[in-house]
C-alpha cells in the first residue's frame, strides 16, 4: 500500500501585481489584495493547488466572508478562518476596519503532523505598526470543525 505524499513547506509568494497581488502558498492557496485602504472592503481569491494537503487560512483580526465556490455564488457566511480542501477555491471579502498596520496572514496544513505554515502580511496603505507578536492560531486536527463549516457553505 503506497502513501500519500504530503507537504513539506507551505510558501506564501507575492508575485507584485496591483491592485491585485497574487500569492501563491506550495501545496495550496493563491490570493489577492495585500496593500490595503482602511475601511474599504476587497475581494480575496483563495485556491487549494496542492494535491494531498488541506489548509486552513486566517487573517489576523479580520474575518472573511465567502461570496463565490468554484466559480458559483453562495450564500454569505462569515469565517474567522477557512479551510481550503484539495482542489477547492473560494472568494472572500475582507473589510479593512482594524486600526491601519500590518496584519498576518496565515495558511497552515490541516491534518498533518508536523503543522506546516506560510505566513504573509497583510498591509495597510497608512500602516501604522508592523505586525508582531504570536500568529493567529487555527485549527488543527480537529475533523468535526472542518465538516461543518464545509457543511455550511451553500
Amino acid at each position: 500500500m503506497g502513501c500519500l505524499v504530503c507537504a513539506q513547506s507551505i510558501l506564501i509568494y507575492n508575485s507584485g501585481f496591483i491592485p491585485c497581488i497574487e500569492m501563491v502558498m506550495l501545496m495550496c492557496v493563491c490570493v489577492c489584495d495585500i496593500v490595503n485602504d482602511a475601511g474599504k472592503t476587497y475581494r480575496i481569491r483563495i485556491a487549494n493547488v496542492g494535491i494531498a494537503t488541506s489548509l486552513n487560512f486566517r487573517i489576523a483580526g479580520h474575518n472573511l466572508t465567502v461570496v463565490e465556490t468554484e466559480g458559483s455564488h453562495t450564500k454569505q457566511n462569515t469565517y474567522e478562518n477557512l479551510d481550503i480542501h484539495v482542489g477547492q477555491s473560494y472568494s472572500v471579502l475582507v473589510t479593512m476596519n482594524q486600526a491601519p498596520g500590518d496584519y498576518y496572514m496565515v495558511a497552515t496544513s490541516r491534518f498533518t503532523n508536523p503543522i506546516l505554515e506560510g505566513v504573509g502580511i497583510l498591509h495597510y496603505s497608512n500602516s501604522a505598526f508592523q505586525a508582531s507578536g504570536p500568529l493567529p492560531p487555527g485549527p488543527t486536527i480537529e475533523i468535526d470543525y472542518s465538516m461543518n463549516q464545509a457543511r455550511s457553505i451553500e
